[in-house]
């Protein structure tokens, strides 16, 4: 058996390694179109393949699941034509124990996935939206943007830029402090803001605070003032640079336990956490219904069908997933419950497949 698992192992990769390999191509030169009809004089040629290039892994990551979905149906029915899995099912094969062959290829797939999108993807990611942001507004990106907010219980922040490094310094701070009424309380402008690391809180340089009472208003200068606040600079960076689906599972995480302990929605940052934590689930469902697909009404059907099923099963998922999460928000259903919902029917379909044909 070891044979057989060593010959579905090899024969499965290279069809997922040449399906991967020409869906990111195709991906890259659309994305490439895309990125040549910004609307900016700086933003050059080179500026695009730099983007394009750091952008790399996260296309890659994206497109690994439906990789590995059509590059099964490919490898298995390229074995269906040659009568290898007729013979081996007349040998007494179950498909329980063809899975079992199918697992080390998808585990290596699913392992190459957490690698990118946990590792490799959000740094190359963030770097890419930094370059992009300077090569089409110069240094001052954030600024030309308008900056952005966040909140934090009765504070509300305004940041005009970060630092490109690890955003550890806070560019052009005014903050606003809201009363139990909601009031607004005081004001605070700061020219910059510095993380230190070991003490794990913000120094806020060359400022001044405005403090309002009924009886008058006071103001207060100051060259340096301690500001203790659990907002780290990976959380602040992940905020203004990364879309909940990019970030890496630790992100995920500190921005779901920040936005709950302010009280505040954070119902897409939980679906992206729940796509993560369920990323086997995802790739188990693709690689048993590409096993159930070949075996049943796909046995004896040529390259070219598979391929167009792969893709609209890929595509159908996708949809699914993509429908689910609205409901999320809409029905109040727990995010954990969407993102389940589709890979959960996919292995239905599946598993009644294998019942039926097998």
């Amino acid at each position: 058996m070891q044979i057989l698992d060593r010959h579905l192992t090899a024969h499965s990769l290279r069809a997922i390694a040449l399906v991967a390999a020409s869906l990111t191509s195709m991906m890259l030169l659309f994305a490439f179109f895309d990125e040549l009809s910004e609307s900016a004089d700086r933003y050059g040629f080179d500026d695009v393949l730099n983007y394009l290039w750091r952008t790399l892994p996260r296309r890659l990551e994206e497109l690994m699941l439906y990789s590995v979905c059509i590059g099964y149906l490919a490898a298995l029915g390229q074995l269906a034509e040659q009568g290898e899995l007729t013979a081996l099912r007349a040998a007494g094969v179950s498909p329980t124990r063809l899975l079992i062959g199918l697992a080390p290829s998808m585990l290596l797939c699913l392992g190459i996935s957490f690698a990118l999108s946990e590792y490799i993807a959000p740094k190359a990611e963030q770097a890419a939206e930094v370059a992009k942001l300077n090569a089409q507004y110069g240094r001052n990106a954030m600024r030309e943007r308008g900056g952005f907010w966040i909140r934090d219980d009765r504070l509300y922040m305004h940041i005009q830029a970060l630092s490109d490094k690890d955003g550890g310094t806070l560019y052009g701070l005014r903050q606003y402090w809201l009363d139990e009424n909601l009031k607004l309380q005081s004001s605070l402008e700061a020219e910059y803001a510095t993380y230190d690391a070991d003490q794990q809180n913000w120094v806020l340089h060359n400022g001044r605070q405005t403090t309002l009472t009924p009886q008058n208003t006071a103001v207060d200068q100051f060259s340096q003032r301690l500001w203790d606040n659990t907002v780290t600079p990976k959380l602040l960076s992940n905020q203004a640079f990364l879309e909940p689906k990019r970030m890496s599972l630790l992100g995920l995480t500190d921005q779901v336990n920040f936005l709950q302990q302010q009280r505040l929605q954070a119902t897409q940052y939980e679906l992206a956490l729940w796509s993560r934590v369920l990323k086997p689930l995802n790739y188990f469902g693709m690689m048993l219904l590409a096993l159930a697909i070949v075996l049943g009404p796909l046995r004896g059907t040529g390259l070219g069908p598979r391929l167009a099923l792969g893709l609209l099963v890929s595509l159908s998922f996708k949809y699914l997933q993509d429908l689910f999460a609205p409901m999320s928000v809409v029905f109040a259903l727990p995010p954990s419950i969407a993102v389940a919902l589709p890979v959960l029917l996919y292995i239905f379909v599946g598993w009644l497949l294998i019942r039926r044909y097998a």
